[in-house]
């Protein structure tokens, strides 16, 4: 009967614990869900088989195939973030404190005097502050001795720059401190994460427009995803593509990969 199915969308995709997985910090229990995905915009669901032939002294003796990949994308990135977080290990905290470098362009006073837009950190013995001199769309890099440091009675800080003159364009770089909405760390080697799938497709049969439900189960997968921010578009956070890869189970030589259940 699936042949006479039209798959319309995914009503939920939920990864469960399978037996013998172990996810570091949590206690979760065979059979407990570890991640609920509702309704995603789901593009394609393929069963990805890959050749396998064999050959003898005369040449080609036939071609056979194993399936031990399921292929799809959710357009869905503040739902995966969890999921891509565990992968990466990335440590995320918020409302922290975090070092970064900032650049600004600055315009001395008569006295040459220039606001700065935050405390440099300064080190011993080494500034970690660059300042340059803009000339004929040049920048001059200025040694230490030639500016000094200070700051106004509210704790503004200021660089004085010496032998300058009124509106010299100045640009400088320094680390500062700042209060962060969130810091994520990602580490570099990754999580093999794996779990039991279960993805609930809703669909109508053509024959007499009957409504089912298509449940995909995969009684183990180990998951694999790359994180894609999408930069000044509109329409989306980010374009994921999430790679589940069925780990064939069952003592027999052809393994079972996943069981469609039509209700």
């Amino acid at each position: 009967m699936l042949e006479t199915l039209r798959m319309q969308e995914v009503s939920q995709i939920v990864l469960s614990m399978p037996e013998g997985a172990i996810i570091p910090g949590k206690d979760s229990l065979v059979g407990e869900p570890i991640m609920i995905i509702n309704n995603p915009s789901l593009s394609n669901l393929t069963f990805t088989s890959k050749a396998v032939t064999a050959h003898d002294a005369q040449g080609h003796i036939g071609t056979a195939g194993i399936t031990n990949q399921l292929d799809f994308i959710i357009n869905e990135g503040s739902i995966l973030y969890a999921l891509w977080n565990y992968i990466y290990g990335v440590i995320d905290k918020e409302h922290e404190t975090a070092i970064i470098r900032g650049n600004e362009y600055l315009t001395v006073d008569k006295n040459g005097y220039a606001f700065l837009g935050a405390k440099p950190i300064l080190y011993t013995g080494h500034y970690n502050f660059y300042l340059y001199k803009v000339e004929d769309n040049q920048n001059i890099l200025l040694s230490n001795d030639k500016y000094e440091f200070c700051t106004t009675e509210d704790g503004q800080w200021l660089v004085h720059i010496f032998d300058s003159n009124e509106a010299d364009i100045y640009f400088a770089t320094y680390h500062y401190e700042i209060e962060a909405s969130s810091i994520s760390t990602i580490k570099q080697i990754h999580n093999n994460i794996f779990a039991t799938i279960d993805i609930y497709i809703d669909a109508v049969d053509l024959k007499n427009d009957d409504k089912h439900i298509v449940i995909i189960h995969c009684d183990k997968v180990q998951i694999d995803t790359n994180m894609v921010l999408s930069i000044n578009d509109s329409s989306k956070a980010s374009f994921t593509p999430i790679r589940i890869k069925s780990v064939p189970g069952g003592d027999e030589f052809n393994k079972d990969v996943a069981t469609v259940v039509v209700i």
